[in-house]
C-alpha cells in the first residue's frame, strides 16, 4: 500500500500535554510527528473536542482532530512545524513477485 501522506513522519515517544478548555492538561505521548500533524496516544480512552492546544518539546500548537480510535488520535497542526520538514521517509525492501 503506497504512503499517501504529503509529508514524511518521524517516529517518536515525546511526552505531550493536551490542553482542553475546562479541564486540567491531559498527558499524552506523541507517537509520530510530521510537518503537518501527529499521532497521539492517551493513557485512557478520551473524548477529544474538535480543536485543542497541544504542547510537546518546545512546541505549543493549536490542533484539529482528524481521526480518533480508542486511546489513539490523529491531529493536524494549524501552523506547520518546520523542524520536521527535513525528516526522511523510512525505506523498506522492495521485493519482486514472480
Amino acid at each position: 500500500m503506497p504512503e499517501l501522506r504529503i509529508a514524511p513522519r518521524v517516529t517518536s515517544k515525546r511526552r505531550g500535554t493536551a490542553h482542553i478548555a475546562g479541564r486540567t492538561g491531559l498527558d499524552c505521548t506523541v507517537r509520530d510527528v510530521s510537518v503537518h500533524g501527529a499521532r497521539l496516544s492517551f493513557h485512557n480512552p478520551t473524548i477529544l473536542p474538535r480543536q485543542f492546544r497541544l504542547q510537546f518539546d518546545e512546541h505549543d500548537q493549536r490542533v484539529t482532530v482528524v481521526w480518533q480510535a480508542g486511546v489513539l488520535a490523529g491531529v493536524r497542526f494549524q501552523t506547520p512545524i518546520k523542524q520536521f520538514a527535513q525528516a526522511r521517509r523510512k525505506r523498506g525492501w522492495l521485493w519482486s513477485r514472480k
